[in-house]
């Protein structure tokens, strides 16, 4: 078997979809939202420690030395982004839109609940540039694909007002069980033979025990647009 070793870096793109509290893809007219004002993504692993089984016998020797190792419980995650979305933050922290009275009722703003966290549910998808990936001019860009199909527990970090740009943050963490499976969209090309180029969804389901994914895509990443759109 082959391997293909990368170096992602940077985030140009990335795309929330909103989800049920059980962890299924909300079809609908405003079910996702794609974004270009992302700065960064942080992921660190939150694991249930080792339990350590050491028994000394009468002479001071070991007679059982055994472990359960670390268990993976969730992953915290910090999304950072440089522009607001209303409804990024609707999706993400499920803070109550604020809408206009012009007839298409456009929202322009949120805002915050107390009780809000509780009904968060979102899968979020990033795409990374691959150091010296693809050839110039050639149409063969490659990207890292990143997914977190199943998010919980959203709340809108600090906010400063001051002379300069605000940037706000998106805290969570992952959860298992999801029923993401392969996904809504298409998030590669196919290298088989005789489907060769064409668009594809991920060639195998996310598991109830898998919170994270990243491997290498040929398809680029959809366009961002400031709202939410349909799935």
């Amino acid at each position: 078997m082959t391997a293909v070793c990368f170096t992602p870096f940077k985030v140009p793109r990335v795309r929330v979809t909103r989800l049920s509290s059980c962890g299924a893809v909300v079809t609908g007219s405003c079910s996702q939202v794609v974004t270009d004002g992302i700065i960064s993504i942080e992921m660190t692993k939150n694991y249930e420690d080792r339990e350590e089984f050491f028994v000394k016998n009468g002479d001071g020797l070991f007679c059982v030395r055994e472990t359960n190792p670390p268990i993976l419980k969730w992953m915290d995650l910090t999304f950072t982004f440089c522009n607001v979305d209303p409804d990024i933050v609707n999706i993400m922290a499920a803070e109550p839109l604020y809408q206009s009275d012009d007839a298409l009722a456009t929202k322009i703003g949120w805002s915050t609940d107390e009780n809000s966290v509780v009904n968060v549910n979102f899968a979020f998808e990033g795409w990374t540039r691959l150091s010296g990936a693809g050839v110039p001019c050639t149409g063969g860009q490659e990207f890292g694909y990143v997914l977190f199909p199943w998010v919980v527990e959203g709340t809108i970090g600090d906010m400063t007002f001051e002379n300069g740009v605000m940037n706000f943050t998106v805290a969570a963490r992952t959860r298992s069980n999801s029923l993401w499976g392969v996904g809504p969209y298409n998030v590669d090309l196919s290298d088989n033979a005789g489907t060769l180029n064409t668009p594809i969804p991920m060639l195998t389901p996310i598991t109830s025990s898998q919170h994270h994914r990243m491997f290498i895509s040929r398809l680029a990443p959809p366009a961002s647009s400031c709202g939410c759109a349909a799935v």
